[in-house]
């Protein structure tokens, strides 16, 4: 069934390639036949883990993030390395950012950031059963600041409009979700 929704892409003309993304501009013919243009950016995809330990606090990290100017608080993500599946990118990450390995790694979804004009997506985990590591290190030119709450007070700070990663929010809401049961 062919979507009657669907654009036709004619062309594409790369206008950057930096060390972190692509950026595009694709001609293409929409369905009433008119052409148009669309700007799309191609990050690289991420993962992102909500650290909970046994007494229910959540590992987070603080760090400044240039594009906003200013430190937000946020789960542990990062960039999945070529050859790494997602989940080992989310145990290696849960490690170097917060100094604990999760003995238990589940999947919580996969959304895409800004659909209107890029193609990254980000796969949430859910860590638990957390062990200390002595192998705690942020990669170069990472500075990180480790901050521990219980989840409670992490959903209330969401619930408030004080965090505002997007990541952060999704992978409270999903799993607030899914431990509360059916409504």
């Amino acid at each position: 069934m062919t979507d009657h929704l669907n654009e036709e892409l004619l062309r594409t003309d790369t206008v950057f390639a930096g060390r972190y993304v692509t950026v595009e501009v694709r001609t293409v013919r929409l369905p009433d036949g008119h052409q148009a243009t669309r700007e799309v950016v191609s990050p690289p995809n991420a993962v992102g883990v909500l650290a909970i330990d046994r007494d229910g606090n959540v590992h987070l990290v603080r760090q400044y993030r240039t594009a906003l100017g200013r430190a937000i608080l946020e789960i542990p993500a990062g960039i999945i390395d070529p050859g790494e599946s997602p989940e080992e990118t989310g145990r290696r990450e849960c490690e170097e950012e917060t100094g604990m390995i999760p003995g238990r790694l589940t999947r919580l979804c996969r959304f895409y950031h800004s659909v209107g004009f890029s193609t990254g997506h980000i796969e949430l985990y859910h860590a638990a059963d957390l062990v200390p590591s002595a192998r705690r290190h942020a990669e170069p030119g990472e500075m990180l600041e480790r901050v521990v709450m219980p989840f409670g007070r992490l959903a209330g700070m969401v619930n408030a409009g004080e965090i505002v990663d997007s990541k952060t929010i999704i992978a409270v809401l999903w799993h607030r979700a899914r431990s509360s049961g059916p409504a």
